[in-house]
């Protein structure tokens, strides 16, 4: 079985509690993710320039979580940027992947990079309980392997994100996983991401990158640096990412409004996945003043609300 096999096989797992019923590894195709490629002489450079991590400490076949903000410190994108032998890998919601490309293109000037969006790379995931044989077994490090990188990233399961060029053969014991799954995976890991709806949203605090590892405080400028710097030294979020549940077969959009008893605006949906046939898991970043309110989105109230980090008020 190949991506493209994979990508039209039914799935024959599809809420994460399921994983706990099988001692195979689940394949997930991932369409809605796409790849940004910057290679050239100056691209370590390029990429340092902008984005909110510190893309020197990259090694070979490793990754890190990065942001790409305005000049106000708000997000344009979320990638998992990685670092292959030549060139960078950019990991990003599908729906951005053209008017980010065109963004980047824009701060090239006379820089020695080329940066283009792959046709030929896909994106797929496995799901373990157990760790899968000859893969990296630090998070966010790698192996490459016959046209395929496979990157272990952070979660309760063993996670394992694969960027593959041309016909990749999946693993035989493999079950198949509908991409919700993987959504939802993410969700519970803690790892936010931005799509088209939230672009240009939140803050990287406000989805708590400066927590997960996803902004570095010793590199130097990058559009919207003083803005992301000022709030780390001189205040505090006044909003933090939250994981919380809600009983609905309907996910809402990424930005969807999350509203307090009174109809106050308390914050907004980060994404949302299905945990099992009635019940999403959500990110939501809110508000540290409504955190404690009984809070609803599309009237349907939400529960189980987490804190990520230590109360900050």
């Amino acid at each position: 079985m190949n991506v493209q096999t994979l990508l039209q096989s039914p799935p024959t797992v599809n809420y994460l509690n399921e994983i706990n019923d099988t001692t195979s590894p689940v394949a997930i195709a991932l369409p809605s993710f796409s790849v940004i490629e910057v290679a050239g002489e100056e691209a370590e450079s390029f990429l340092q320039n902008l984005l909110t991590n510190d893309i020197r400490t990259l090694k070979a076949n490793t990754a890190q979580l990065s942001g790409f903000c305005n000049p106000k410190g708000r997000l344009l994108s979320l990638f998992y940027v990685i670092k292959r032998e030549q060139d960078f890998l950019l990991v990003l919601a599908a729906d951005l992947a053209e008017s980010i490309t065109q963004r980047l293109n824009m701060f090239k000037l006379r820089s020695k990079v080329d940066i283009t969006v792959s046709p030929e790379l896909k994106v797929m995931g496995y799901l373990s309980q157990a760790p899968l044989t000859n893969q990296a077994t630090d998070f966010w490090s790698g192996v490459s392997l016959n046209r395929e990188l496979t990157i272990y990233l952070p979660g309760h399961l063993h996670r394992y994100l694969v960027i593959s060029a041309g016909e990749t053969t999946i693993k035989e014991e493999s079950q198949v996983g509908a991409e919700n799954l993987w959504a939802s995976a993410d969700i519970e890991a803690g790892l936010p991401m931005v799509y088209l709806q939230s672009k240009e949203q939140f803050t990287p605090q406000q989805l708590n990158l400066d927590i997960v590892g996803g902004v570095s405080f010793k590199k130097g400028c990058y559009p919207g640096q003083e803005v992301v710097a000022r709030l780390h030294y001189l205040g505090k979020p006044s909003r933090r990412l939250f994981l919380a549940q809600l009983k609905t077969v309907d996910i809402p959009e990424p930005n969807l409004e999350v509203a307090d008893e009174s109809g106050e605006v308390a914050g907004h949906v980060v994404r949302a996945a299905m945990l099992d046939s009635g019940t999403l898991i959500c990110q939501l970043s809110l508000k540290l003043t409504a955190k404690d309110k009984k809070l609803f989105i599309n009237n349907n109230e939400v529960s189980g609300l987490t804190a990520l980090v230590e109360d900050e008020e």
